[in-house]
């Protein structure tokens, strides 16, 4: 599905509802067969050891959700990725992605870091940010309303399109 922004100085952009449908139907992050898709690409850190609950499948990009988005973003030539996960309340970022995280944390109040908390391999931010250099931001929204979430985050999520940020 793909929306062009039309308004001078923005980005086209490429919305992707949602990339793991077994997950959202079972309202978990894992697919149907059990493998966290953020734990299962190409990443250069990826490995088969993981935490409980963090299987990162068989070998990298494993799985089909995987392998459609990343042709998707291989396709697209986007430079500029951005993701939303909960439950925390961060914009954290990946690669050259620092001024964006800044800005949108000055938008919507959640503060920015480059640094989750805890080790990602094999994960979107590690193989797009880390790996290849792109613009990777993972906004991570707390179990608040939809409405409350919007509210708070969609300022930042326009400045994503701005061409100048």
């Amino acid at each position: 599905m793909r929306f062009a922004a039309e308004v001078a100085g923005e980005r086209a952009a490429w919305i992707l509802p949602v990339a793991n449908p077994d997950g959202f139907l079972a309202r978990t992050k894992d697919n149907a067969r059990g493998v966290d898709l953020n734990r299962n690409f190409a990443a250069a850190s990826w490995r088969a050891e993981h935490q409980p609950g963090y299987d990162p499948g068989p070998t990298p990009e494993s799985e089909p959700e995987t392998r459609a988005l990343a042709a998707l973003i291989a396709r697209s030539g986007a430079t500029r990725l951005i993701a939303l996960h909960s439950p925390f309340r961060t914009v954290n970022f990946d690669g050259p992605a620092r001024a964006l995280a800044e800005r949108m944390a000055a938008l919507n109040g959640y503060g920015a870091s480059a640094d989750i908390g805890y080790p990602t391999p094999g994960s979107f931010g590690s193989r797009y940010g880390r790996d290849l250099g792109l613009e990777v931001i993972t906004l991570e929204i707390p179990a608040i309303p939809l409405e409350q979430a919007w509210t708070e985050n969609r300022a930042a999520l326009h400045a994503t399109l701005l061409k100048d940020v």
